[in-house]
């Protein structure tokens, strides 16, 4: 007796599903993250804005406590209010939600407002937006009453806070239990939180690294612009570490969500390309197999395939054979393991769907009587109990075959083909009884009934199979897939640039200080706007280059260890990317200049004060 689920069908049928759903997860967290960020910078550089403010409030006697619990309410008012409209705009879309899926849906979706669920979103909004606010805010307690007198000292930023410590503690935990239970599982949430971490810190190592070389290394001789825009990214009130912090991760997660949606798209279009056999012609035998390839050739057809198939069953394991192993109460080797007829192929090479997971891959036997090395895909080699160096005795048509198991496969069944169980190499069974299993293309229904007319008048013995039918379904399955990748991933790229912007600019007050005293002192616009956009250039390029790389390396681990995949970047999309992020930062950059450039000094002092 065996049984099969749903779950086990799906991994026997198309990595796709699974590929998809990790993909999603994926985005969910990416945004959650983004929107983290977001938090972080906005409540940073708006705690830096309110310095003098907050100083004038400690010189009428205000405690720092009192003074932190003001802008803490102020933080957590603005987030729940955010958090309740994202609820409100997050119902609206679920009601929308069906009409745009109801031809990916095999069923008519209904949908009902849960209230707990909207309470749930709420309270983690709320919850997030504090945890990320509480880092920046923590600094109010440290603001002198002599910032209200002296605009260029800047709050105590010690690395010796223990409370700054708790909270960057408090932070990986959320990140790392979020992982979990989105991932369900904790490995994958310590390498995902892990990583974070890693390019946080490698991002925090960049910004002071570009400040240092901006201090030490600048010319005196360079023209004064230049030495301005530089020196801006290290004097006070500068934005260097935020906002590199900012836009690298920003466009770490845009670019890693752009090469993940790229690889699945392309495992997608892989399971429903124009080369995907949809004819299958078995029990040719060997007599007939060269004038059915000529047949094929005939109707300009190609010859994907052709692959021949021996049928044996196990003898025996390692010198237990079916009557020891019924007899055998530790189920060593369980009986089921002789009693399957088992169709097998040789060949010297693998296939594009198979990967050795254990072993090495014979493709050919040395010499003549050498004993084959098989390979055995590795879950059958798993339930009946085999491993590498076990020898398995086959019973080929009463001719015993003596074997050595030299390796296990892994096998991606994703494409319509045939596979195999057990391998053999080449120099064993060229002489056994066998037939043989032709794959093929045929571009229309026309074709194809002609080709399978003239096959069965001249060949009535041969079977044919066409999976047109099958192929068309899972084309247009993998096609809706292929969109709501598409549609999700740039929802969720839409949401990072809309915090690379928000980040930037909400930053506006950093620099108006000194903007207004250049002005003063006689700066033409022109002036200002080549300091500005040096200063906002060398953020933005450091930031995105440093984000396009860490996203490269985040691809790549992906690839390799979640989606099991091959990974080639595509250069231009990152390009582009990178262009468009560092664009972006000096378009807003001098946006928010324009009022210092548009407006006589004085009033904007006047109304600074």
């Amino acid at each position: 007796m065996d049984y099969e689920t749903v779950e086990t069908r799906k991994k026997n049928t198309s990595r796709a599903f699974d590929d998809f759903t990790q993909f999603l997860t994926l985005i969910s967290f990416v945004s959650l993250l983004l929107g983290c960020i977001g938090v972080a910078s906005a409540i940073h550089i708006y705690i830096r804005e309110k310095m003098s403010s907050i100083a004038i409030l400690r010189c009428l006697g205000v405690r720092s406590s009192q003074t932190f619990s003001i802008y803490l309410i102020q933080v957590a008012g603005i987030g729940f209010i955010g958090s309740f409209l994202g609820a409100v705009l997050g119902t609206v879309i679920q009601q929308v939600l069906p009409v745009v899926l109801k031809d990916l849906l095999p069923f008519q979706p209904t949908t009902t407002i849960s209230f707990l669920a909207i309470t749930q979103g709420i309270i983690l909004g709320l919850f997030i937006t504090l945890l990320f606010a509480l880092l920046p805010l923590i600094s109010v307690r440290n603001i002198s009453p002599l910032n209200s007198l002296r605009l260029s000292v800047e709050p105590s930023d010690s690395i010796r806070d223990p409370l700054k410590w708790c909270l960057y503690a408090l932070i990986l935990f959320f990140i790392t239990a979020f992982s979990r239970w989105q991932m369900h599982s904790w490995r994958k949430a310590a390498v995902f939180s892990g990583s974070i971490l890693v390019a946080f810190l490698f991002l925090i190592l960049v910004a002071r690294l570009l400040m240092w070389l901006a201090r030490r290394v600048i010319p005196s001789y360079w023209n004064y612009l230049w030495r301005q825009g530089f020196a801006n990214l290290y004097r006070p009130n500068n934005q260097t570490i935020v906002l590199i912090i900012t836009i690298g991760l920003g466009a770490a997660f845009i670019g890693t969500l752009y090469s993940v949606q790229s690889m699945l798209i392309k495992r997608v279009s892989v399971s429903s390309g124009v080369q995907q056999p949809n004819m299958l012609l078995f029990d040719i035998q060997p007599g007939n197999k060269e004038a059915v390839v000529s047949m094929t050739k005939q109707y300009g057809l190609p010859v994907l395939q052709q692959i021949p198939i021996v049928t044996m069953r196990i003898e025996n394991i390692n010198g237990i054979d079916a009557a020891k192993a019924l007899k055998d109460s530790t189920d060593s080797i369980p009986r089921r393991a002789f009693e399957t007829e088992q169709r097998v192929t040789y060949r010297d090479s693998l296939l594009g769907t198979e990967k050795i997971t254990a072993g090495k891959f014979e493709p050919a036997v040395k010499a003549t009587g050498d004993t084959a090395l098989i390979s055995i895909e590795d879950r059958y080699a798993s339930r009946i109990h085999i491993k590498i160096g076990d020898r398995i005795t086959f019973n080929v048509q009463g001719v015993l075959v003596p074997t050595i198991v030299g390796s296990l496969r892994q096998i991606d069944y994703r494409r319509v083909q045939p596979n195999f169980r057990i391998v053999f190499p080449r120099g064993i069974l060229e002489t056994a009884p066998q037939f043989y299993v032709l794959l093929t293309h045929v571009p229309s229904s026309e074709v194809s009934a002609h080709f399978q007319q003239a096959m069965v008048r001249n060949y009535p013995n041969i079977s044919m199979i066409d999976l047109e039918l099958i192929l068309n379904v899972l084309n247009d399955l993998l096609d809706k897939i292929g969109f709501v990748i598409r549609f999700m991933a740039a929802f969720s790229i839409c949401t990072g640039l809309v915090v690379l912007i928000a980040s930037v600019l909400i930053s506006k007050y950093q620099r108006i200080q000194e903007s207004v005293l250049l002005r003063t002192l006689g700066a033409s616009r022109r002036q200002i706007l080549i300091i500005t956009s040096l200063e906002f250039f060398f953020l933005g390029a450091l930031g995105a280059g440093t984000g396009i790389i860490l996203s490269l390396a985040g691809s790549w681990a992906l690839a390799k260890y979640s989606f099991e995949s091959s990974f080639s970047p595509e250069w231009l999309p990152l390009i582009v990317l990178f262009m468009g992020i560092s664009g972006i930062t000096i378009l807003i950059g001098i946006f928010n200049s324009r009022e210092i450039l548009n407006k006589p000094p004085l009033e904007i002092l006047r109304k600074e004060v």
